[in-house]
C-alpha cells in the first residue's frame, strides 16, 4: 500500500523530508506547501535537491487539504515562533480536522503533548477525533537522540537510579549566526538570551523528561535548570563570525527531573565552538548524542550522525525528518488520536531497491 504525503514547508528539514518520502517504497509525494512567493510553482524535486518529480509547490493550503492524500509532513522552520504557539496549534488542528493525519517536527515539545500543559493536548486530541486522524511528533532532540536511545538503554538494565541524556555538539563549523546569537556566542553575557530565562528550558524539555520517567514508573516532583558558560581564551574566526577573547564560546545547561530530592532523569546539552572544549564530556569530533543509565548493569549508548553533504548541519537536520517520515505508515494506520514514540513499533526506513 502506498501512502500519499503532503510535505508542508521546504526548509532544511522539509527539503530532507522530500527526499525521504521519494525514496521510501511505501510513500508517494502528493503535494507541497511553501511559504515564500519565490518557491511557488517550482518543482518539488528542485526544492529537495532531486531530479524533477512533477509536483509543483503551492501556497494554497486549502487546495492541498482538499486533495487526495493521507498525511501531512509538517516541518515549518523557525518562522512558527513569530506566529506563536497558539497559531501553530490552531493550524495543526485545522489540518487534522480536514481528514489528514499529521507527522510533525515543529515545536519539538509536542513529542509528548500531555507534558506541555494547558489545553494543547485536549485541542489536538479533539481535532484528531473530529477528523478521524492521528498526530505524531518526533525529531532528534527532543526525540530519538534523547528519549529514543535512553529507552533502549533502559531495556538492558535494572534498578536504574538515573538516566542522563546528552547532546554534545560543536557549532563552530556551522554558518548560522542566528543560532550563535541564540546561545550568546561572542557576547560578554548571555543572561539576556532566551535559553537563560527561567522556565524556558523546562517548557522545551519537560516532555523529554516525562517520556522517560513515565515508562519507568516515576512521578517527578519538580524540574530544575542549571547553566554554565565558557569564555574564549583566544580569538576564534568562524563561518558565523569572530569570537573575541573574553566572550562566550560555549554553554552547557541541564534540565533535571527530581524525585524526592534526587535527580532521576537529566537532559544535558553541551554546545561549543571547538571539539576540545568541555573535556569533562568527551565525544568524537563534531559531537553527538548519548544516554547513560546508572543501574545494574550501567549502560551507555552513543549516537553519532554523519553525511556526505557539504552542509555541516545536514546530518542532524535530515535525521529530524527521518524520525517522522519513517513513522508515516504506522501513524496512518493507527486509531484516531495523539500518539507518542511509545505507541509505535520499530519503524526502519524502507528503500525502494
Amino acid at each position: 500500500m502506498s501512502y500519499r504525503v503532503i510535505q508542508w514547508a521546504t526548509g532544511s528539514v522539509g527539503s530532507a523530508a522530500i527526499g525521504a518520502i521519494t525514496h521510501h517504497r511505501d510513500l508517494e509525494l502528493a503535494g507541497l506547501w511553501v511559504h515564500s512567493e519565490d518557491k511557488e510553482g517550482r518543482d518539488a524535486g528542485e526544492l529537495g535537491g532531486l531530479p524533477p518529480l512533477g509536483i509543483k509547490a503551492t501556497r494554497d493550503k486549502e487546495k492541498l487539504l482538499n486533495m487526495d492524500a493521507d498525511v501531512v509532513c509538517y516541518s515549518v522552520g523557525r518562522a512558527w515562533m513569530k506566529q506563536g504557539k497558539d497559531a501553530l496549534i490552531d493550524e495543526l488542528c485545522h489540518i487534522l480536522r480536514s481528514g489528514k493525519n499529521v507527522v510533525n517536527t515543529t515545536w519539538p515539545s509536542l513529542v509528548n503533548p500531555k507534558a506541555v500543559g494547558g489545553d494543547v493536548y485536549d485541542k489536538l486530541q479533539a481535532a484528531c477525533l473530529d477528523g478521524g486522524t492521528s498526530f505524531y511528533t518526533n525529531g532528534i532532540d527532543p526525540g530519538f537522540g534523547s528519549f529514543g536511545i535512553a529507552l533502549s538503554a533502559l531495556a538492558l538494565s535494572s534498578n536504574a537510579r538515573c538516566v542522563h541524556m546528552y547532546e554534545v555538539l560543536n557549532y563552530g563549523p556551522w554558518d548560522d549566526p542566528i543560532m550563535h546569537s541564540f546561545f550568546g556566542f561572542g557576547e560578554k553575557s548571555n543572561d539576556h538570551c532566551m535559553l537563560k530565562q527561567p522556565g524556558f528550558l523546562t517548557d522545551i524539555f519537560a516532555s523529554t523528561l516525562q517520556m522517560v520517567a513515565e515508562p519507568m514508573g516515576l512521578e517527578l516532583d519538580e524540574i530544575l535548570e542549571e547553566h554554565e558558560s565558557l569564555y574564549a581564551e583566544e580569538a576564534l574566526d568562524l563561518p558565523s563570525g569572530r569570537i573575541e577573547p573574553g566572550t562566550i564560546s560555549g554553554t552547557r545547561f541541564k534540565v533535571k527531573g527530581m524525585v524526592r530530592g534526587e535527580a532521576r532523569v537529566i537532559v544535558d546539552h553541551v554546545t561549543k565552538l571547538r571539539d576540545e572544549d568541555f573535556p569533562e564530556v568527551p565525544f568524537n569530533s563534531g559531537g553527538g548524542y548519548r544516554a547513560e543509565v546508572e543501574g545494574e548493569p550501567n549502560v551507555r549508548l552513543d549516537l553519532e550522525l554523519s553525511s556526505g553533504a557539504q552542509e555541516n548541519a545536514h546530518a542532524a537536520l535530515a535525521s529530524v525528518a527521518m524520525a517522522v517520515v519513517n513513522a508515516i505508515p504506522q501513524v496512518c494506520d493507527a486509531l484516531p488520536g495523539v500518539m507518542t514514540y511509545l505507541d509505535l513499533l520499530p519503524h526502519p526506513c524502507r528503500p525502494k531497491d
